[in-house]
């Protein structure tokens, strides 16, 4: 057997700080929009907290108000801006650690997150992992506020994680999550670290 390692993280308030949803859709729709779509909004959170709207429908809703109709160009414009700019600020210093450490001991790193892969992707590239996240319709190369496919979190991350890597040939499997949306990723290790980046 191949003893190589895994080694698997959540993006948002584990590598990061924070939730990445509201903080890029800030910066690339302006805070004023943003906070005038979430007003208007407002009667869903109670339904999508009790569990009564699920969290793609719930990210789709504020995506067709705020990028729907933008080009990808558009979108990855300001997604590499806001990891030049913003991103690097609220991104743990010990997640970077965690993950040069993995990288150094030859393992295989991925980040597996429920954002989507639009606003992750240059961190990931810049940090040499791999990035399985949530993706976005694009038709005629335009964005139209749906999710492609399913929403990577909960049961969807172990999803992805099997449909890219065969589990049977790691002997180390390290996971590190922060939420309940990280559980199944977070039961496939047999290292298992939750919030102990933070």
């Amino acid at each position: 057997m191949d003893e190589k390692s895994l080694a698997l993280f959540d993006f948002d308030k584990t590598i990061t700080d924070r939730d990445t949803f509201f903080d890029f859709l800030s910066f690339a729709c302006g805070k004023f929009k943003v906070i005038c779509v979430t007003i208007v909004l407002m009667p869903l959170f109670p339904f999508h907290f009790a569990g009564f709207l699920d969290g793609g429908k719930f990210k789709e809703i504020f995506f067709k108000m705020l990028i729907a109709g933008w080009t990808v160009e558009k979108l990855e414009k300001k997604a590499k801006e806001y990891s030049l700019v913003s991103l690097k600020k609220i991104v743990r210093k010990s997640a970077l650690e965690e993950i040069k450490k993995h990288k150094d001991m030859g393992a295989d790193v991925a980040i597996v997150s429920a954002s989507p892969s639009i606003w992750i992707q240059f961190f990931a590239k810049e940090q040499g992992v791999n990035l399985l996240a949530t993706e976005l319709e694009v038709i005629d190369g335009r964005i139209t506020g749906n999710i492609s496919g399913k929403n990577c979190r909960g049961p969807q991350k172990v999803v992805r994680i099997e449909n890219s890597y065969d589990l049977s040939k790691y002997k180390n499997i390290f996971a590190y999550g922060d939420s309940s949306g990280d559980k199944e990723m977070l039961d496939l290790a047999n290292h298992k670290y939750y919030q102990a980046l933070s």
